[in-house]
């Protein structure tokens, strides 16, 4: 008789439980609330333009996302390693250029002597790259809990330094830029940055869920799913009681455990306000009332972002730093993001027009360090995703590999 699995909801995570169910001869039902599959990995076309939900970028140097998926056939292309760093200006921004020395060792000897920071900042960068890249990934996570911003001050990286590079780069990614997030992600997150590239599919980041979902053969998938869990091994399905031998959760059952938001605003340009193919960081996050992180032309790294005589600009806003500005509402924070873009780049914005204000108010989970603390013994139950693991395509991956291979154990037993 064949074997039956349900799993509730198709993003990442849910997309590679599907996968492994099957490998493992299930017949896989897969529900999903929306319109769409991909989670917060979802992209639109909008006015040629290709707008990823959020500011989204895959880690080549992830392990499990590299054996998952083909990044070759997804036409990815990436940034530059390192970033612009600007000081902005109403008349003449500043703008420094943070090259990886050890990827591009001419670019990044000459921007150690950019005097925008000490060399000795620069050096503990490439010390602490050297040391984590020695430790294997799950080690990673076995020191004791500390904040990513008292770890870095005992690193001895100068606080001017923290503000001014990691703030804006980590706080954009952690979506906190106080840097409380535990050091161990921390860790994580920096080694891999380090030893891959960041990407962009060609398709925009939708591709990526989508790729998983083309590789299944024995996954019906139902959208606009009116579903609720009963027990691990039943579902209602509107009026309709059905019965599997699994049942798998990939979506978060709290809804207070997403509780990270994030503003992101995509800007139509007749030009490209970037040269290179970097990232640009806010150097006076810290140090004034700004809103922005980070900046990025997406259209730069992949063209066909935009159509041919434009460019897309993304703009990342932590959302708790907006809303202690009292800045709530998306005409706001438009009105906000492009009054500060003006001291970006004097003269320029007048010529951009705003193509979407988005909101993700539970763009990623907030972790204890308890949480971490237990990450090595996580099965998950029968729940999935990054909530239930870490916060990054390699922790939504690898809590559906524990769940399948805990259900699967458990159910060879009964």
């Amino acid at each position: 008789m064949t074997k039956k699995a349900a799993v509730v909801g198709a993003g990442i995570s849910g997309l590679y439980a599907c996968w492994l169910l099957e490998k493992q001869g299930y017949s896989v039902y897969l529900y999903e609330k929306s319109d769409a599959i991909g989670g917060r990995m979802r992209s639109e076309k909008k006015s040629g333009f290709i707008l990823d939900r959020g500011f989204h970028v895959l880690q080549t140097g992830y392990p499990l996302a590299s054996e998952l998926f083909d990044y070759e056939a997804m036409g990815c292309q990436a940034f530059e390693p390192g970033a612009l760093i600007i000081k902005p200006h109403e008349k003449k921004p500043k703008i420094w250029q943070f090259t990886d020395p050890f990827r591009r060792p001419m670019k990044g000897i000459f921007g150690a002597f950019s005097l925008f920071t000490s060399p000795l900042n620069l050096l503990r960068v490439g010390l602490l790259r050297i040391k984590l890249m020695r430790i294997q990934d799950s080690e990673l996570f076995q020191k004791e809990s500390q904040t990513t911003l008292d770890y870095l001050l005992s690193k001895g990286f100068s606080q001017p330094f923290i503000d001014r590079f990691f703030s804006p780069l980590f706080g954009g990614i952690f979506l906190e830029t106080e840097l409380r997030t535990d050091s161990r992600m921390f860790d994580f997150v920096f080694k891999n940055m380090s030893r891959g590239n960041m990407v962009l599919p060609k398709d925009g980041i939708m591709a990526c869920p989508q790729q998983l979902f083309n590789r299944l053969t024995n996954t019906t998938l139902k959208l606009n799913a009116n579903v609720s869990c009963i027990d691990d091994k039943t579902i209602r399905d509107g009026n309709n009681v059905q019965d599997f031998d699994i049942v798998v959760r990939a979506f978060a059952p709290v809804k207070s455990k997403l509780t990270r938001g994030v503003w992101t605003i995509h800007f139509a340009a007749p030009k490209s306000p970037l040269r290179g193919n970097y990232i640009m960081l806010n150097s006076s996050l810290k140090s004034s009332n700004s809103l922005i992180s980070h900046l990025a032309v997406p259209s730069d790294i992949q063209p066909s972002y935009a159509p041919s005589d434009q460019s897309l600009i993304t703009v990342t806003v932590v959302a708790e730093d907006a809303t202690k500005q009292g800045l709530t509402s998306k005409q706001a924070i438009e009105e906000s993001v492009i009054k500060e873009l003006s001291l970006w780049f004097p003269g320029q914005v007048d010529e951009w027009s705003v193509l979407e204000v988005q909101y993700i108010e539970s763009a990623l989970p907030e972790f204890s360090g308890e949480h971490f603390d237990n990450l090595a013994n996580l099965t998950g139950d029968n729940i999935c995703g990054d909530s239930t693991y870490h916060a990054s395509v390699e922790g939504a991956l690898i809590s559906a590999q524990r769940v399948i291979d805990n259900l699967v154990k458990n159910g060879s037993q009964d």
